[in-house]
């Protein structure tokens, strides 16, 4: 349900004061004012400074008595170059710059440059796996768990969105796996133990969608250890004797772990949850039996499993489950004495909050993370935290600190090096990542066409292999395209995410996919959304196996 935006102008005076507190010039906020309000150069200043064009020009006169000036000779500069506007001398863009405190070039930065290729505003940020000096770095070894580079970006196509801080994707490299997730079955087919798993059941009946996905759980909790049990006497330790915890079977724990967090991504907690449930079990005998000097590294692998845990939870529906993970996770990380995971967990807990309507517990738990995460060295906690307190400002229609909050996200992206390793847990974190949160926070805001425009940057960056991501981004896109009125793209948005909610669907997900068909309500009688309703109801169909009996139908109807 969309809210009511505030007025325009206390949206930009909230705004303007809360880059001001954070020590932005007002050229920055200038700058800010172009991109998000979609103003030339001259209406930002001045909106920055919260003046009309009348308290403009009486500023001007006030302060240049033998040369006053009307509101009228504002909106002339201000029209420039369109034929209604008249050029400012460059001895009025000095006076004008003198008013606003910025330089001449600011209130000119609109215009083209016809000597220089265009850039991106924030060129300098690096797409994931750039070498700071811009060379490349060396392939790493293909990783244990299942879909860490199963399905590299998208070449973007003739109709894709110019991002304005990350640049274009990154090209697909040609030898890495096809987004296919079939292909990644495939080549998994050649391990022996998956090999079991993959296997008809009922003599080679067809597979259940419940079934298959039963079976994927399975595959990719062997696909996880399977390397390790490959690898030589002296690259991994044998497992250890029963009662006996070391270093490598703790980090093997992580590394199925990490397995997990990428097949839930892909799939979603239907196809997760119940390996991970089993994992947490076997995790508390090793937090308990863990010599003193691992006990912390322990406490981090669990947390994260709790984490982890807690958000398949909260996806599902089950609140009061993800809220009891959440708190257990919490409680690892303070064990562990680990700020970082710390403020992952304080912002998923803020999310939590969020969802359940409770802004204020929200918030707090946003700022929290925001001061766990200064205290870690962790400029992607540091982005994170930040991400979540925009979220949970624009849930509860706070929309200057909202986008001042995506501000302080920007700031923190652009000092991460994305070329150096991070801890797995990041492993979602990126530009497409970004650009969903920035079209969600508009389309809580009431700004449809931003929120449009953000996520189809997000669309074009996601990794298409998860399924689910790309569905929720969908399906947020399509609520902010009935809103600004183009009925057909939502309606084509809608139904691609309805299509990929069949192998990755979410309480979470349904939910969103629901607000986005009720609001074409009043274009019932239309074709094409009639249209939309028949796939739809295609797409009920084979979901319906999922369902646990009993709930299947109602399952179906609160989804769609």
């Amino acid at each position: 349900m969309s809210r009511k935006p505030r007025s325009l102008k206390q949206i930009q005076a909230q705004l303007s004061d809360q880059l001001r507190a954070t020590e932005h010039s007002w050229a920055e906020i200038g700058r800010e004012f172009q991109r998000r309000f979609h103003v030339n150069a001259r209406v930002a200043m001045r909106q920055a400074r919260g003046w009309t064009q009348p308290e403009a020009a009486e500023r001007w006169t006030r302060r240049w008595p033998d040369d006053p000036k009307t509101f009228k000779n504002f909106s002339y500069w201000e029209a420039w170059p369109s034929s209604t506007g008249y050029a400012p001398s460059l001895e009025v863009l000095d006076r004008m710059a003198q008013l606003y405190e910025c330089s001449v070039a600011d209130l000119l930065s609109d215009l083209d440059d016809y000597g220089a290729k265009k850039r991106p505003v924030f060129s300098q940020i690096r797409e994931p796996g750039q070498a700071v000096g811009g060379v490349p770095p060396s392939r790493q070894a293909p990783q244990p768990h299942a879909l860490a580079a199963a399905a590299p970006h998208p070449a973007p196509g003739p109709g894709a969105r110019f991002d304005p801080y990350f640049g274009p994707p990154p090209p697909r490299p040609a030898d890495e796996l096809g987004a296919n997730p079939g292909e990644l079955l495939s080549s998994m087919s050649a391990v022996a133990e998956i090999s079991s798993l993959m296997e008809s059941p009922d003599g080679g009946n067809s597979l259940s969608r419940r079934s298959a996905l039963l079976n994927l759980s399975s595959l990719f909790a062997v696909a996880a250890a399977a390397p390790l049990a490959g690898a030589g006497a002296d690259e991994v330790a044998p497992p250890s004797p029963a009662g006996r915890v070391d270093g490598p079977m703790i980090e093997n724990t992580g590394l199925i772990v990490g397995g997990l967090r990428q097949q839930n991504a892909a799939l979603g907690p239907s196809a997760t949850v119940q390996t991970g449930l089993a994992v947490r079990a076997m995790m508390e005998s090793v937090v308990k039996d863990a010599p003193s000097g691992l006990t912390g590294q322990a406490w981090v692998v669990y947390g994260d499993l709790a984490h982890l845990l807690g958000w398949m939870m909260f996806n599902m529906g089950q609140d009061e489950a993800a809220r009891f993970y959440y708190d257990d996770a919490r409680k690892a990380a303070y064990q562990a004495d680990d700020y970082e995971l710390a403020a992952n967990i304080l912002a998923a807990q803020a999310h939590l909050s969020m969802s359940a309507g409770d802004h204020q517990t929200a918030i707090d738990h946003a700022q929290a993370a925001e001061e766990a995460a200064k205290r870690s060295p962790s400029r992607r906690a540091k982005a994170y935290a930040a991400d979540m307190t925009a979220r949970v400002y624009a849930s509860a229609g706070q929309g200057a600190r909202s986008l001042a909050a995506l501000e302080r996200e920007r700031k923190q992206m652009q000092r991460i090096d994305w070329a150096e390793p991070a801890a797995e847990r990041w492993g979602f974190y990126g530009p497409a990542f970004y650009w969903a949160r920035e079209s969600e926070c508009h389309l809580l805001l009431g700004h449809p066409v931003e929120a449009a425009d953000a996520g189809a940057l997000a669309q074009q960056r996601f990794n298409p292999a998860y399924l689910h991501n790309n569905a929720m981004a969908l399906a947020r896109r399509a609520q902010a395209q009935v809103q600004f009125g183009d009925v057909p793209a939502a309606c084509r948005a809608l139904a691609e995410a309805a299509r990929m909610a069949t192998l990755a669907g979410s309480v979470r997900l349904t939910t969103e996919m629901t607000r986005a068909r009720e609001q074409l309500a009043p274009h019932e009688s239309e074709s094409i959304v009639q249209a939309l309703d028949v796939r739809m109801a295609k797409y009920r169909r084979q979901r319906g196996s999922a369902d646990t009996p009993g709930r299947a139908s109602a399952s179906v109807e609160e989804v769609l």
